[in-house]
């Protein structure tokens, strides 16, 4: 990796070819990590081709690295999918940039919580979670009892507003 880059995070389509190549990466990942045969993780693209859903693709000087989704869970909440930076580039702030665009598109979209699971054998993933607000709550999804599950409640600004309006 050169050592002057500039990082994106943006919203594009699920089944491009790079999306479809930063989807099958993650999934051989995960299946290896945990010794299962589906690494999917339950996600399918049709999971995010839906009104206030999107997929995520990071990219440092138009070369793509990481990837993320948001699938709607119900009218106030939003869940993350499908993190993911290839081993090259972690540690560079991808992750940090495809979750800011997340925390963008969740408050456009109208969502004020974001919630997520990933597994026990990803410690650099959870606490890059915690690093950037998340906290741990209990599995709302799935029955693997292994688990970590989080959230992130969002704070917009027109509500700070109006309190002080008020005030």
């Amino acid at each position: 990796m050169a050592t002057s880059y500039i990082i994106t995070a943006a919203a594009e389509d699920v089944r491009s070819p790079d999306a479809t190549q930063l989807i099958a990466e993650l999934s051989a990942e995960l299946a290896a990590l945990y010794e299962v045969a589906d690494g999917s993780a339950g996600f399918a693209p049709s999971d995010v081709e839906v009104p206030r859903a999107a997929f995520i693709i990071a990219r440092i000087n138009g070369e793509p690295v990481g990837c993320g989704a948001l699938r709607p869970l119900d009218e106030t909440t939003v869940e993350v999918k499908r993190m993911y930076t290839r081993p090259a580039y972690r540690r560079a702030g991808v992750g940090q940039a495809i979750l800011a665009e997340m925390d963008r598109l969740a408050l456009e979209f109208g969502y004020t919580t974001l919630k997520l699971q990933t597994g026990p054998k990803q410690p650099e993933a959870a606490a890059l979670y915690e690093r950037v607000g998340y906290y741990s709550i209990p599995r709302f999804s799935g029955n693997w009892e292994r688990v970590l599950a989080y959230q992130k409640d969002l704070v917009t600004v027109a509500p700070v507003l109006a309190a002080r309006e008020a005030a």
